[in-house]
């Protein structure tokens, strides 16, 4: 379907710019039980809702898929919809460190990170300063609109969640419930989220070594994993594996070992195994690991996911200012998040020469007092989106009823376990509001879905 470039832009006017959104829509399986769509979106921003859709279309629950139209699209920006380009060589962009402890290593990052953001702003054109979460939630509406639905049904995780909540504070009214998976809280400055980010996942890091410490499979060190990890992470710091064509170093160490964080305890085995053939020189698994977290193809080509994170993220704001600024916080997330912290603002360093200006000056909170009662599910040690961030957005909406359910993973519906399925499922087909602070116990087993919402 085809909308307006900006909100004032008709896409029927002769003349007119259009973006166009590229929407996937599988059908509810019983007709005659059929209550209406569930729009998703599964976070980043850049990830591809018409993938997950299509991939939720057979996971989600039988009485999910019996009773709506599962239906996701590429946000404008990513994927197959008119999507931003910055260039689909991007090695460049991870092969300094994201963390740098020497200015000359900090000369280098604002270096690439400059180059970036000019080539997005050459290649991209109108588009850079129309990709806005805020374009995107009138999106959502046209999609309403279009598929001729009074009301929506929404499943958001991470990022998605904010898309959500700002939908939900929009269009109060065209929505019939809202399950907001992995909770993003709109209200933190862009310092301290990034921050509670970090911290998470060296929590979640920890998690894993006391794991690797009980394990007999664990090849960084029984009894002492965390020192072994240390070790080698700084002997990649100190001297990047050299590969044919390829670059194996600090940043690609912290992206993969944060891809396989994602997963929980489902992803602790493969980070062991990864790492335990980092020790003996081989990088292949990690370096996969943080090939596919970032977009990037065995051609090496990228599929421009990271450049409408970038792209989005820099555009909403608001800015953590310029490369003095940002400098100066990477310090400060180091030393209060000491595993990724520097690494997380360094990431953003494209920001500070981006080509369009941020539209949030300042962090706000979001609320939607005047939409039905909100879903928000917690995930007790999500790596990525901390549970006082689920308490946070659930406080502002002003109708927010949080679910918190156990697990190490990124997000948490659908789980396979006798708790949480029947609560959501409850809710979204009979309107059944949970309790407040409801609370799921530990399963035996956690079952991580694997989308990559960043």
């Amino acid at each position: 379907m085809k909308v307006g470039l900006r909100a004032s832009d008709n896409p029927r006017a002769k003349g007119a710019k259009v973006i166009n959104l590229e929407l996937f829509r599988a059908k509810a399986a019983e007709s005659s039980k059929r209550i209406g769509v569930l729009l998703i979106n599964p976070g980043g921003p850049g990830g591809s809702g018409f993938d997950a859709a299509r991939s939720l279309a057979t996971a989600l629950p039988a009485t999910i898929r019996n009773h709506f139209d599962i239906v996701g699209w590429d946000p404008r920006g990513t994927g197959r919809s008119t999507h931003i380009q910055c260039g689909d060589r991007l090695d460049y962009l991870f092969n300094v460190d994201t963390a740098p402890d020497s200015a000359t290593e900090r000369r280098a990052l604002e270096r690439v990170s400059k180059r970036f953001a000019e080539t997005c702003a050459k290649k991209s054109g109108d588009l850079l300063s129309n990709v806005s979460s805020f374009d995107t939630v009138r999106d959502m509406e046209s999609i309403r609109s279009a598929l001729h639905e009074k009301k929506i049904n929404f499943l958001g995780y991470s990022y998605g969640t904010f898309l959500g909540a700002l939908y939900a504070r929009d269009y109060p009214k065209r929505v019939r419930s809202m399950v907001l998976d992995g909770a993003v809280d709109p209200s933190l400055s862009p310092e301290a989220s990034l921050i509670e980010q970090a911290q998470g996942l060296g929590r979640s890091l920890k998690l894993f070594f006391n794991w690797c410490d009980s394990s007999n499979n664990c090849a960084i060190g029984a009894r002492r994993a965390s020192r072994g990890y240390e070790a080698l992470r700084l002997a990649i710091d100190k001297r990047p594996l050299r590969l044919k064509n390829r670059v194996f170093g600090p940043t690609q160490f912290d992206l993969a070992v944060s891809s396989f964080l994602y997963s929980g305890e489902a992803g602790y085995e493969y980070l062991a195994a990864g790492l335990e053939e980092l020790l003996n020189g081989d990088p292949a698994t990690l370096l996969e690991s943080a090939d596919a977290y970032v977009g990037r193809s065995s051609s090496g080509n990228y599929d421009g996911s990271w450049s409408a994170f970038l792209a989005v993220n820099c555009l909403d704001g608001p800015s953590l200012g310029n490369e003095v600024e940002l400098a100066a916080a990477s310090n400060r997330a180091g030393i209060a998040a000491k595993d990724f912290g520097a690494a997380s603002v360094g990431l953003g360093y494209p920001c500070a020469a981006w080509g369009a200006k941020a539209l949030l000056g300042d962090a706000q909170p979001i609320s939607a007092k005047n939409a039905p009662p909100i879903v928000i599910i917690g995930t007790r040690d999500d790596p990525i989106t901390p549970v006082t961030w689920a308490e946070g957005l659930a406080a502002q909406l002003g109708n927010g009823h949080l679910v918190v359910a156990p697990g190490a993973q990124h997000t948490s519906y659908p789980s396979r376990d006798g708790c949480l399925d029947p609560i959501i499922n409850s809710y979204f087909v009979r309107l059944r509001v949970p309790p407040d602070q409801a609370s799921c116990p530990a399963p035996q087993v956690v079952i991580a879905k694997g989308f990559p919402v960043i």
